[in-house]
């Protein structure tokens, strides 16, 4: 199967996740606000694309919850829309987008596709940044001209490191990070080609297109920066027999193929993927400066 994040979609919802219907957008808050301060807090909207295994939220929540627990230390609050259920709503309360992961794959269409598509191919004329992620930078590239394909080198999970382009440099979302920069990623999916216009950001050997920008204010990534290694952990033990297979047939060792990925994982450091979210939301928040002019 191809798809990005994770492939254990079950049926069913963890206790204290959305019911099945929960569509959007709904109120929500990284941490614990009076809700008569909510208002006053500048909105991002989470475009939440499928639902993780319900293993994983019964610890950890659904995808929105990770970048909800990741931004938890800013005062912002969030809007959840379920693209698969309902259209993207319009963002004139909103500073900035986030388009989550997702058990889908682009290379298995599906109906509400079609209207996340046109969504993503004028996501640079919407005003504010967008951060699209996993399946959500796949799905960017290949609205926009871009191609994704299955990875030939198979699923790339676990703590991996990526290496930031000259461009990089330049650009404010990677403001500050390290090169190579440490990362975690879950996906069998990969951008084969950036769309026209796409400025490369930051690969490696598995996926050559780790990150790119489309105008100047839309970005796609393809791992994780709201993830969290305990989050890794579980969906690498929950896929144990299928990451052995896919090491077998890339030509890996597949016995203890797992506990390396794990070990790798228990020297992982967040901190500067989580410095990602940060320069982000400075983004977002740059027209609420003071004095600031553009």
């Amino acid at each position: 199967m191809t798809k990005c994040c994770d492939d254990a979609a079950i049926a069913g919802r963890a206790r204290g996740a959305p019911p099945p219907g929960a569509a959007g957008p709904r109120p929500l808050t990284g941490r614990s606000v009076p809700p008569m301060f909510l208002q006053t807090l500048p909105r991002i909207l989470i475009v939440r694309t499928g639902s993780t295994a319900v293993e994983v939220q019964r610890t950890h929540g659904d995808y929105d919850r990770w970048f909800r627990d990741a931004l938890a230390k800013h005062d912002l609050a969030f809007d959840l829309c379920d693209a698969t259920r309902a259209p993207i709503p319009d963002l004139t309360s909103h500073v900035g987008v986030i388009v989550t992961g997702s058990v889908k794959s682009v290379l298995r269409p599906e109906p509400w596709m079609d209207g996340f598509a046109a969504f993503l191919r004028g996501a640079d004329q919407l005003g504010v940044p967008v951060l699209a992620v996993c399946f959500g930078c796949q799905a960017l590239a290949r609205a926009r001209g871009g191609s994704v394909v299955k990875s030939p080198a198979g699923w790339e999970i676990g703590a991996v490191e990526v290496t930031p382009t000259w461009e990089a440099r330049l650009d404010p979302l990677f403001e500050g990070l390290p090169s190579p920069l440490p990362v975690l990623a879950t996906h069998e999916d990969r951008v084969e080609s950036l769309p026209p216009g796409g400025i490369l950001l930051a690969g490696n050997d598995s996926a050559p297109i780790q990150a790119f920008r489309v105008g100047e204010s839309v970005w796609g990534v393809q791992f994780h920066p709201e993830a969290t290694p305990g989050i890794l952990r579980d969906l690498i033990l929950l896929r144990r027999r299928v990451l052995e297979e896919d090491a077998r047939a890339h030509g890996l060792p597949a016995e203890a193929h797992v506990e390396r990925l794990l070990d790798r994982l228990e020297r992982f450091e967040p901190g500067s993927a989580r410095r990602m979210l940060d320069n982000f939301v400075r983004l977002c928040l740059r027209d609420r400066e003071p004095g600031r002019t553009m």
